[in-house]
Parts: C-alpha cells; structure tokens; sequence
C-alpha cells in the first residue's frame, strides 16, 4: 500500500509542480504573442480552469506525504518528528509544500486573476502604451517564483531523505 501511495504522491506532484511550471515557462511565452485582447482572453480562461486542478493536486501531494510520514513512514510521535533527521526533513517539507499551496491560492492566482481583469491596464497597452502591463505581468514572474523556488527546496528535501 506505501508504495501505492508514494506512486500517488509523486504523480501528483509532477501534475503541481510540473503543471505550473509548464504555463509559466511553456504556455506563457506562446501566449504572449498573441493580439492582447486574445492573449488575456486566453489567460483568463487558463488560470481559472487549471487554478482547481493544481490546487487540488496540491492539496492531495501534501495529504499523501503526510500519510507517508506518519501512516506509512517512520514518525509515530511527536518526539520522533521533531529529534530525528527524518522528522525534521519532513516538517520542513511539510511547511514548504503548505506555504507554496496556500502562496499560490492566496497570493499568485489571486493576483493574476486582478491583472487580467484591469480593464486600464489592457486597454493602455492596446493604446500603445505597454509599460503598465509589462510592470504587472513582471511583478506576477516575480510572485510566482516564489512558489517555483519552494518547489525546488522541496525536490531538495526529497533526495537528502
């Protein structure tokens, strides 16, 4: 069954991690040489539907590693999760992987979902004035590497188990 639930764990994972990356280094890119009435029709409907799936995967990544931990792992107590090295590379992966969830369903879907529905800010760039949209389609890269780089302290956490 652990192994089962590790399988789940991992796949899973890639659909999060793999998916965000995917839009935001695959996606992104082509969408942005659209007409910019259509590339933020397109990102609009993007983010709204994929938002779920990720947070759901999300979600169930963290809920299978708590099951591997404590269910299917090592950590019976208390003690064992906070004086071992297991237990504390799990906690911190724990804490990591709830921060990027709730960072991304909080802070980065929450802030694109407002800067492509700024009517001035798409309507300036369709007027030739872009510099607005390019600082807030900036600002978001940025918000979003945070998620990014917890993923990548997440992989970290994983082969030093």
């Amino acid at each position: 069954m652990r192994e089962l639930v590790l399988v789940i764990h991992i796949l899973l994972g890639i659909i999060w991690a793999g998916g965000i990356l995917f839009i935001g280094w695959g996606v992104y890119p082509v969408a942005a040489r659209f007409p910019l009435n259509t590339q933020r029709i397109f990102l609009t409907r993007l983010m709204s539907h994929t938002h779920y799936l990720f947070t759901l995967a999300g979600a169930a990544v963290i809920i299978t590693g708590i099951l591997l931990g404590t269910v299917f792992g090592p950590l019976r107590s208390l003690e064992t999760i906070l004086h071992t090295s297991y237990g504390k590379h799990w906690i911190a992966a724990l804490s990591i992987g709830t921060f990027a969830l709730f960072w991304g369903v909080l802070v980065g879907y929450r802030e694109m979902m407002l800067v492509f529905t700024d009517d001035y800010l798409w309507k300036e760039a369709e007027g030739g004035d872009r510099k607005p949209l390019s600082q807030e389609l900036f600002r978001l890269a940025a918000l979003e590497s945070v998620e990014i780089i917890g993923f990548l302290v997440l992989i970290y956490l994983m082969v030093q188990l």
